[in-house]
């Protein structure tokens, strides 16, 4: 008896979580629609000449300061990484959700025609949009021992015990000194380049459309290439058979229908 309540609560949770998934699907579609249109729109900018505003941007990574130490994964540094830990069987909020990031310098390629000029970006707020080989994660079964450095990141960040029920997934995306990157950003003065004015800053343009990519911008967009027709009809399957379900378990479709 007991066991049935819990399967009956899991299917109306899920039904719920579903809806919310394909509401999140839709968000996404229109974001990475809003993305193309600002590529599309905004031709890349010579860095020796960058005018404040949105702007895109294509250049070489390069670290402001000592780049970061990767805690895991067997990548020792990265100038910025998103890292987290998420129980994949539970439907739980992920216990470790976050960007550890410092600004980066922008620099002309070493066979640009125009190779002087450089800009700071502030990743803090980027959407990324990183390739495979720039992504690391790996799954821990509940029965599975943990490494040394997943157990210490796991610990530091107050993460609970993985137990015997949890499947747990320790996963980051990074970008990598050296890297050939494109940033579309909104273009500031860089209050740390001091009184001349000179220095720019990029930060996330106030429509919030702002991403980081090591792909080309022809690649962004070509995978952007009908993104919001394939969100909206995926989320709009996934809210109504999500939306279906939760009214059918909760008798509330029998209600309406007069059943």
């Amino acid at each position: 008896m007991i066991l049935a309540i819990f399967f009956y609560l899991g299917l109306v949770l899920g039904s719920g979580f579903l809806v919310l998934v394909g509401i999140q699907t839709v968000s996404d579609g229109f974001e990475r629609h809003e993305e193309r249109t600002a590529i599309l729109d905004r031709p890349v900018s010579s860095l020796s000449a960058v005018a404040f505003g949105e702007t895109a941007l294509v250049g070489t990574a390069r670290a402001d300061g000592r780049p970061e130490r990767v805690p895991f994964g067997g990548q020792d540094r990265a100038l910025f990484y998103d890292v987290t830990v998420d129980d994949t069987n539970k439907l739980e909020t992920p216990h470790v959700d976050e960007r550890v990031a410092r600004s980066f310098f922008l620099e002309p390629d070493a066979d640009a025609a125009d190779a002087d000029g450089h800009v700071r970006v502030d990743a803090s707020g980027f959407r990324l949009d990183l390739s495979d080989d720039r992504r690391w994660s790996t799954e821990i079964a509940s029965h599975e021992a943990i490494s040394d450095d997943l157990e210490a990141f796991a610990e530091a960040k107050d993460v609970p015990a993985q137990g015997l029920e949890r499947d747990r997934e320790f996963a980051y995306e990074y970008l990598a000194p050296g890297d050939d990157v494109f940033v579309y950003g909104r273009a500031v003065p860089d209050d740390r380049a001091g009184g001349d004015g000179k220095g720019v800053l990029v930060t996330v343009p106030e429509g919030g459309a702002g991403v980081i990519s090591d792909k080309s911008p022809e690649t962004l967009l070509a995978e952007r290439r009908r993104v919001l027709a394939k969100s909206v009809l995926l989320g709009v399957l996934e809210c109504v058979v999500g939306l279906a379900v939760f009214l059918w378990l909760t008798g509330i479709a029998q209600f309406l229908l007069g059943a």
